[in-house]
């Protein structure tokens, strides 16, 4: 592990966060482990078990049609909508706190 800032960074995790940002965007056509271990500077075989640990949590599946070909799966997608959710709620609640504040008398 490599330490900066104070926090300890795993190489490991490193890699495969660069491969999760080299496969954002081919979800359509995917994209072969070749090709991501190119873009995200990663040996072959890192690419190999990555994807593995990654298609095991269902966060990146092959395509239907090519199954040497990859993309992300729908639970990046279902992610943000519940970051979205959650914010679109809290910010109701700030409005409604604001209002409840506004209408106190001084």
């Amino acid at each position: 592990m490599t330490k900066m800032k104070g926090n300890y960074i795993s190489d490991q995790t490193q890699r495969t966060l660069r491969v999760i940002r080299v496969m954002a965007g081919n979800e359509v056509h995917g994209i072969s482990p070749s090709e991501i271990a190119k873009h995200a500077k990663v040996s072959g075989s890192s690419v190999t078990r990555i994807l593995d640990n990654l298609e095991a949590q269902q966060f990146v599946e092959p395509l239907p049609s090519n199954n040497k070909r990859y993309r992300l799966s729908a639970f990046f997608v279902q992610l943000s909508n519940t970051v979205s959710l959650n914010l679109t709620q809290a910010q109701q609640q700030l409005q409604q706190d604001q209002h409840n504040y506004s209408r106190v008398a001084v």
